[in-house]
């Protein structure tokens, strides 16, 4: 254990002696993050299109429609018909569809919670956000129209009177309604800084990682790499240090950028024990690949010139510089293939949720799994 601790903490001396990794470690991915998630957001003209299905043609499901088309500012929401819904779903036309069920009233007036049903397209990678926004909108609600309901019993009234005396109350309430409209708009920035807070995050590490599993190579050209091999270290020692040190780095690079993303633009990232386990997976997954590419490679000039190739052209295909929603069909379809994208969704729900997605731990396990192995058959202990 002494000899694979040397070696990690000499090689991680080695990379932070650098001044250059600081800059593409730190400073990088957050000028990224606040130009491509303030400066340069689409103010709204790219957001999803979320198709509304109302079965029920009633006075709550009516004020539903309305509460979400008015308040909320991370999707554009349009009436549909059921069968437009389904053929523009299909075509890709609709990012999603939120069926309110016929008896959603009378199952309201029953105190029961209507089951909404929401149905969106694969490549919608932030649908917990709209869940999320559509739970609290059914909340209040199911309060405001519980409310009405009680006062009509009392009363012998109709409950649409007092219904309407509500939500007249609700939207003409000045101070609190303007609090509510700035909270949402500074909602939907954070969540536009999140997202690219994540991707950048997590396109950068994968240049780090590149960067350092590149040491390996310039580790056999400088002769380091023959006279550990000639030391009583085993090669197990060795990779093992190695591979430490590559984890580690990363780990201090990507928690660092949930640090000051948190501080600087007030990203939340969400459960931070969820969070460390997806991000351990995904670390884990990108050292792999920088070391399947340190494998193939036999200079370090080959490697950095493949390995942000690599790296540029799939953070492209998996929605790092724009939504993935807004890309071709075959590029959505290839995007399945690539751990930025499987780390993006995880954290997205984390962010979201607090829950840990166990299929995109599972898928970027794989992923490791995969990388590492190959990884290791290619480098050479002669």
């Amino acid at each position: 254990m002494k000899v694979i601790w040397n070696i990690c903490r000499w090689e991680m001396q080695r990379i932070f002696k650098r001044p250059q990794s600081y800059l593409v470690m730190f400073a990088m991915p957050l000028i990224f993050t606040l130009l491509f998630g303030t400066f340069f957001g689409d103010g709204g003209q790219n957001k999803p299109i979320i198709a509304l299905v109302d079965n029920d043609g009633t006075v709550l499901s009516k004020s539903l429609y309305k509460g979400i088309h008015e308040d909320n500012s991370l999707f554009k929401l349009e009436k549909r018909t059921h069968k437009q819904a389904l053929q523009e779903i299909e075509k890709n036309k609709v990012a999603g569809i939120i069926f309110i069920p016929e008896g959603f009233e009378a199952e309201l007036h029953d105190g029961r919670a209507p089951d909404i049903a929401f149905q969106h397209i694969p490549e919608f990678t932030t649908y917990p956000m709209v869940t999320g926004f559509l739970s609290n909108k059914l909340s209040k609600l199911k309060i405001e129209s519980t409310a009405a309901v009680v006062w009509s019993e009392q009363t012998g009234a109709p409950w649409q009177d007092m219904y309407e005396k509500i939500a007249k109350n609700r939207n003409n309430e000045g101070v609190k309604i303007k609090k509510v409209i700035i909270e949402k708009g500074a909602s939907n920035e954070r969540s536009e800084v999140s997202g690219n807070a994540s991707g950048f995050s997590i396109m950068f590490l994968m240049i780090t990682m590149v960067s350092v599993t590149s040491t390996i190579l310039e580790a056999k050209s400088n002769g380091v790499w023959y006279r550990l091999m000639s030391t009583p270290a085993s090669r197990f020692d060795i990779a093992a240090g190695y591979f430490l040190s590559f984890f580690l780095i990363g780990w201090i690079q990507f928690g660092s950028l949930i640090v000051a993303t948190s501080f600087l633009f007030d990203v939340n990232w969400g459960n931070p024990l969820s969070l460390i386990t997806l991000v351990s997976a995904m670390m884990l997954a990108i050292v792999g690949l920088g070391l399947m590419i340190a494998g193939f490679a036999k200079t370090v000039e080959q490697q950095s010139a493949a390995g942000n190739l690599i790296i540029i052209s799939s953070c492209m295909i998996a929605g790092v510089y724009w939504p993935l929603e807004i890309e071709p069909a075959f590029m959505q379809k290839m995007a399945d293939f690539l751990p930025q994208t499987w780390s993006m969704r995880g954290l997205k729900e984390i962010a979201a949720n607090g829950t840990l997605p166990v299929d995109s731990l599972v898928i970027l396990l794989a992923f490791a799994f995969v990388f590492l192995m190959v990884g290791m058959r290619k480098m050479k202990f002669e």
